[in-house]
């Protein structure tokens, strides 16, 4: 009896998970179906050993799993990731992918409108991100793998992981603190966004410009994101306030206090600069991506002065391009700049 490797889309009740997701999870924290025929059958069962299951398992396959353990899935996945990241067996770029796919798999119904935010699932992005986090800072090759590795489409798990990501390695190359001070940059990095859960779709998914009343519903996500943090730990983080600062910005024309500089914590800065640059180079419902180049000729000249001058050059260096940004940085400028990180 054969699985048909690809299962798209999942029967009611179910959710597919791909194989190489499994890997490095050795028992079986659920029951894996495959869809064959008109509904779905039990291929291995809770608390068996997943490697041999993975062992036998199709290249390219995926299992279902019932949406009813699907925490029960994530919450394993989450385990597996250090494990994952760790692993010498695959290749840097195997294991970023790998690692990425993970990443999204447990941290999707986060950024769900339908989830309620709840302390236990804040914790699990916690932990997600902690061990990126920690392996991104001893482990250079790894560095180069996430970045090169990141997926750019229109879906808000995918932005909060890049932001976080560019984040972290930033960070690191601005030899930024502590392992905690990273820590706080890639967690508020991540769930920068998180209150965009609180803004009608009709408004997030607009392919054109917003008018004035759909801005100021658009803005609302920064205050709607700070609070469903504290509210799920029942306490403001350490990161707090860089979801609180993420849109503002260094001349003041920022949101949603329209602070200058001096009045913006560092890690809110960077933060702001990896959101906006990933939002730039990501396609959105209301513009095409720009390249990497153009994002940031666009954060240094038609959006000149918004951001940090040393942190922003820092960026550029980091990316590779400071040379040839700094030759044509006064040229004009670009016009047509659209809603950056709405």
């Amino acid at each position: 009896m054969s699985a048909h490797p690809f299962i798209t889309p999942a029967p009611p009740g179910y959710e597919p998970v791909p194989a190489r997701v499994l890997t490095d999870i050795a028992t079986l924290p659920c029951d894996l179906y495959i869809w064959r025929g008109p509904r779905p059958i039990l291929y291995a069962m809770r608390g068996g050993d997943l490697r041999k299951v993975i062992t036998r398992a199709q290249r390219g396959m995926s299992f279902l799993v019932r949406e009813i353990d699907s925490d029960l899935l994530r919450g394993a996945l989450a385990a597996s990731l250090p494990r994952v990241l760790a692993n010498q067996r695959m290749t840097p770029v195997e294991r970023s992918k790998t690692a990425y796919s993970i990443a999204a798999k447990v941290l999707t119904p986060v950024f769900t409108r339908e989830n309620p935010l709840d302390h236990d699932g804040l914790l699990l992005t916690h932990q997600t991100i902690d061990a990126i986090t920690l392996h991104l800072i001893d482990d250079e090759e790894m560095v180069w793998a996430m970045v090169a590795t990141m997926q750019k489409h229109v879906a808000t798990h995918t932005h909060a992981i890049n932001t976080a990501v560019y984040g972290i390695v930033l960070a690191r190359f601005m030899q930024f603190g502590s392992t905690d001070a990273i820590r706080d940059v890639a967690r508020g990095g991540l769930l920068h966004d998180i209150g965009k859960n609180r803004v009608p779709r009709v408004v997030l998914d607009k392919a054109s410009t917003l008018d004035a009343s759909e801005w100021q519903v658009m803005r609302t996500h920064v205050k709607a994101g700070h609070d469903m943090i504290v509210r799920a730990l029942g306490y403001p983080p350490s990161y707090a306030h860089i979801i609180a600062e993420h849109h503002e910005r260094c001349d003041g024309s920022g949101y949603p206090a329209g602070r200058l500089e001096s009045g913006i914590a560092l890690d809110s800065q960077l933060v702001g600069i990896v959101d906006a640059f990933d939002a730039l180079t990501s396609k959105r419902p209301y513009r095409m991506a720009v390249s990497a180049f153009d994002a940031l000729h666009i954060m240094r000249v038609a959006m000149r002065g918004q951001f940090s001058d040393e942190i922003l050059r820092e960026f550029i260096k980091l990316l590779g391009g400071f040379q040839a940004m700094s030759a044509g940085m006064d040229s004009g400028d670009l016009a047509g700049v659209m809603r950056v990180a709405g």
